[in-house]
C-alpha cells in the first residue's frame, strides 16, 4: 500500500509539473521546473524497503505453500501406505481363514473315513463270528454300542444273532436299530439297573417276573 501511495505521489508530481509548465509557458513563455526528482530520492530508501518487505512476504507465502503441499503429500502417502497395510492384513486373514476351513473340512473327511473303516472292520469281525458267541458279546455291551455294531451287519446276520439273544436284550437293540444312528449311550441300561431296596433282583429285567 505504501509503495502504491508513493508511486501515486510521483505521478501527481509529474502531472503537476506538466500542467504548471504548460500554464507558465502560455503566460510567460518559459517553464517552471517542479523538483520531483528530490521527492523520489527522498522516498527511494523507503520504496526499496517496502519492495524488500513485499518480496520477503512473497517468498514466505511461497515457502508456506510448498511446505503445505509437501505435508499434504506426506500425509496422503502415509494414508495410502496404511490402507495398503490394512488391505494386506485382511487378505492374509481371509487366506488363513480359507486354509483353516479347508483343513477342518479335510480333517472331518479323514475322521469320517476312519470311523467308517473302523465300523466296517468291527462289522466284518462280528460277521465272521458264530451267532451264539456274537450274541453273548453284544448282549454284555452297552445297548448303543451293540446297536451300532449290528447296524453294520447284513440283515441275515442280524436275525441270526438276535435269535441267540435274550428277548429283552434283543428287543432293546432292535428298537435302537429301528431309530437309526447316531446311537446315543444311555446313562444306565434298564437291564443293568439294580434297586437297592428291592429283594426281587434287578429292576427292569424283563425276564424277572
Amino acid at each position: 500500500m505504501k509503495i502504491f501511495l508513493i508511486l501515486l505521489t510521483l505521478n501527481l508530481c509529474v502531472w503537476g509539473a506538466d500542467g504548471a509548465n504548460a500554464q507558465s509557458a502560455s503566460q510567460s513563455g518559459f517553464k517552471i521546473p517542479v523538483d520531483c526528482v528530490s521527492i523520489f530520492e527522498a522516498r527511494k530508501d523507503e520504496i526499496k524497503k517496502e519492495i524488500a518487505r513485499l518480496d520477503e512476504a512473497r517468498q514466505s507465502l511461497e515457502a508456506f505453500r510448498a511446505s503445505s503441499a509437501a505435508l499434504f503429500e506426506e500425509r496422503n502417502a502415509k494414508l495410502a501406505a496404511k490402507e495398503a497395510e490394512i488391505n494386506a492384513t485382511l487378505a492374509r486373514a481371509q487366506e488363513e481363514k480359507r486354509q483353516t476351513e479347508q483343513l477342518l473340512k479335510k480333517n472331518g473327511e479323514i475322521l469320517k473315513e476312519l470311523k467308517t473303516m473302523t465300523s466296517d472292520k468291527v462289522g466284518e469281525t462280528y460277521g465272521k463270528m458264530k451267532d451264539q458267541a456274537a450274541a453273548d458279546v453284544l448282549s454284555a455291551m452297552d445297548r448303543a454300542d451293540a446297536a451300532s455294531i449290528m447296524y453294520s451287519l447284513s440283515p441275515k446276520k442280524i436275525s441270526a444273532i438276535m435269535a441267540k439273544m435274550e428277548p429283552a436284550a434283543a428287543s432293546e437293540i432292535t428298537l435302537l436299530i429301528k431309530q437309526g444312528p447316531p446311537f446315543i449311550k444311555a446313562e444306565k441300561n434298564v437291564t443293568q439297573e439294580v434297586s437297592p431296596t428291592s429283594p426281587d433282583g434287578p429292576a427292569g429285567n424283563l425276564l424277572n417276573l
